[in-house]
């Protein structure tokens, strides 16, 4: 059984983006080495398939899935925004917090991808050009970042039929965008993207390309 750690432990919000790894907290960790490593859950989730064990615990904002397997290893990982980030750390428990590195994540998608985390040609933007749903997501090789368009600006600034080209797509989702969560990726296949087919997908160059050509052509006042 692993040994009670009473010490506080710091995260890496940029080694998160990243790799997916939220160090200490790793790949291959069973349910109770985490509670071991950081304490139990502030809440948890369950649901008919988790019985007698739940497996979706909670610290603040902080989710970890654990696998169905005996041990139950970690499944997966989700960082959800809080209401204010802190400038320098971000607490999720007494034993674990998150240095913030200096990255703006609470602005905007090419704000982040201009912080030198990734190489922008090796990042993958998916675009969902659909006026119902509109989202924007940057998959790096670790990680996934999900931004969503709120009720208000979804019925004020887009069309309810359609987004038109990725080109027109790409800007008013840059504009109108906010955080929804970060996710750890898992394999080939994206985890936040759904339905999968209604993705449009360009690399980091190209997202960045298409603002910059949108600045220099926009009307000034």
């Amino acid at each position: 059984m692993a040994s009670r750690n009473f010490k506080r432990q710091t995260a890496s919000l940029r080694a998160f983006l990243q790799t997916g790894e939220l160090a200490p907290i790793t790949q291959g960790l069973t349910l109770l080495e985490v509670a071991a490593l950081i304490g139990p859950p502030a809440w948890w989730v369950t649901d008919s398939h988790d019985f007698p064990v739940p497996l979706h615990w909670g610290y603040s904002t902080l989710e970890i899935s654990f696998s169905l397997e005996p041990t139950h290893p970690i499944d997966g990982l989700t960082i959800k925004p809080p209401h204010k980030w802190g400038r320098r750390f971000h607490s999720f428990c007494p034993l674990l917090r998150l240095s913030m590195d200096g990255l703006p994540i609470g602005g905007r998608p090419s704000e982040l991808l201009c912080a030198g985390i990734w190489d922008p040609d090796s990042v993958e933007i998916g675009i969902l050009a659909d006026a119902r749903d509109p989202k924007l997501c940057i998959r790096g090789t670790g990680s996934e970042i999900l931004y969503v368009v709120s009720d208000p600006d979804r019925e004020d600034h887009f069309s309810r039929t359609s987004l038109g080209g990725i080109e027109r797509a790409a800007v008013l989702l840059e504009k109108h965008v906010f955080l929804h969560g970060l996710y750890q990726r898992r394999g080939a296949t994206s985890s936040v993207r759904w339905p999968q087919e209604s993705w449009q997908e360009i690399s980091g160059r190209e997202y960045l390309e298409i603002l910059e050509r949108h600045r220099s052509t926009a009307p000034h006042a």
